[in-house]
């Protein structure tokens, strides 16, 4: 189930949401294509909610915790 969406929420394109998480912007089109990250596009470009990379990164968080 996807988080609500706030009006004011950051969106990010593929080549922020890289610099983010500190890998490349292919690296971030495949976790899209994967489903890891949800994205939406705007004339072909993925753009990336705030919400949804705040999930990616308390996921990331859930495993180095577990590992």
């Amino acid at each position: 189930m996807s988080a609500p969406v706030m009006a004011d929420e950051k969106i990010y394109t593929v080549k922020e949401v890289a610099a983010i998480l500190r890998v490349t912007p292919k690296t971030v089109r495949v976790m899209i294509a994967e489903g890891q990250i949800a994205a939406f596009s705007v004339r072909d470009e993925y753009r990336i909610r705030q919400s949804a990379l705040d999930a990616v990164m308390q996921e990331r968080e859930r495993r180095r915790k577990r590992d």
